[in-house]
């Protein structure tokens, strides 16, 4: 518990490990850069009504979160910078990380930037309030100038519109009112959420920085189901040995004579990137599977046959593989691969504002009320303005380029 402001460990863990996992709600950042009028918010929660519930995870009545969700948008539309937010929010609340510490995401924020996470663990919802400081030095540091954390039960939600109501209660817990005692052993730039879940198994994987180049990041042998799936060709593909001195080995099927080599290069020469990138992607998605955590890729799609992309969306939608939960969320530049989406409320959209070019997400489902058309056309129409190129730059171009032809 926490009495009179004090740490006490393990308040949503109970001090054993168990299987169930934090499930996020969303996440909210305000005075944010980039993003329209300094805002940006993202829903894991099922809002539209659930006709078929094994295409989400129920966490109680009226309660699903989601098993996939889909971020598109043209180039240079803010995918990728909304995927960084996502997992600078959940390496926070999951990770425990530090601010200076994590990966991406930090350069967006500034001094007064404030992050709202909801979440749920077993049977209590927690609302968890954060203030960022920057600093003035040549580093610019963040800090966690403020934090406030609010919790309720579950069972006190009267309705779905309740579970992110806490503006009523006290919260149970306030950075500033923290002892100096407990608040020496708390680093400026960690959450004070830190000290409280501490016992929760690995439940965050991130490929953000895998969109165009792979690499094999796996040690040992990739499982041959998962190997031939990506080229049947292969008999082998193994790493072995530490990060700064790996062997690669690789055998094809009717060769009796593998080859090693400790040229990363050389290795990507005789197997695919996309056999890369999916020997990388099943490994990470065997480790959410198995703790009901987060998955996130940017350009999902890159390197993959289509048919591939919809094997692994597949796998987040079973339930008798993805028992606990886990979420699959990816970028993609091609709109067809929205159509393997069961629903629309977990499809967004970025784009630019056309004022001001700041990045703008919307929930596709918010914009799009009919079900009877395909999402892809609606994308590729540019219903929704700004999710294609303009027939006007379209047109530019090919004058240009008409232009230079004499």
């Amino acid at each position: 518990m926490v009495i009179n402001g004090v740490l006490c460990y393990n308040i949503l863990t109970g001090g054993d490990y168990m299987m169930d996992s934090i499930k996020m709600l969303r996440i909210r950042y305000e005075n944010i850069r980039l993003f329209h009028e300094g805002r940006f918010e993202f829903s894991f929660m099922a809002e539209d009504r659930v006709s078929d519930p094994t295409q989400v995870f129920q966490l109680r009545k009226n309660l699903y979160t989601q098993k996939l969700i889909a971020l598109a948008g043209i180039n240079a539309s803010g995918k990728t910078s909304a995927l960084k937010l996502i997992y600078l929010a959940l390496s926070i609340l999951l990770e425990r990380r530090s601010l200076n510490e994590i990966s991406y995401g930090k350069e967006f924020l500034q001094d007064g930037t404030r992050i709202i996470l909801h979440f749920c663990y077993r049977d209590m919802r927690y609302e968890l309030r954060s203030v960022i400081g920057k600093t003035k030095s040549s580093h610019m540091e963040l800090y966690f100038n403020e934090e406030f954390l609010f919790t309720k039960t579950l069972a006190s939600m009267k309705s779905k519109k309740d579970i992110l109501h806490f503006d009523d209660i006290q919260p149970m817990m306030r950075r500033s009112k923290l002892p100096s005692a407990t608040l020496d052993f708390l680093k400026n730039d960690d959450s004070m959420i830190t000290g409280i879940i501490r016992s929760l198994p690995p439940s965050l994987y991130s490929l953000i920085n895998a969109a165009s180049i792979n690499f094999l990041r796996q040690r040992g042998s990739s499982p041959t189901e998962i190997l031939n799936v990506f080229d049947p060709t292969l008999d082998e593909l193994t790493a072995s040995g530490s990060n700064d001195d790996v062997t690669y080995t690789v055998k094809f099927k009717n060769d009796p004579r593998p080859i090693s080599s400790t040229n990363v290069w050389r290795i990507n020469n005789l197997v695919s990137s996309g056999t890369i990138k999916g020997q990388n992607i099943m490994m990470l998605v065997e480790s959410v599977l198995q703790t009901g955590g987060y998955l996130i890729i940017d350009e999902l799609e890159n390197h993959m046959n289509k048919e591939l992309v919809r094997m692994i969306t597949d796998i987040f939608k079973n339930e008798r593989i993805n028992k606990h939960g886990a979420c699959l969320i990816f970028s993609t530049h091609y709109a067809e691969i929205l159509d393997f989406m069961d629903r629309k409320d977990n499809i967004y959209i970025t784009r630019r504002n056309q004022t001001d070019a700041s990045i703008e997400l919307l929930n596709y489902a918010s914009e799009v009320k009919r079900n009877d058309v395909k999402k892809s056309d609606v994308i590729l129409s540019n219903y929704i303005e700004g999710t294609a190129p303009s027939y006007e730059s379209i047109q530019a171009l090919e004058d240009y380029l008409c232009s230079k032809m004499g």
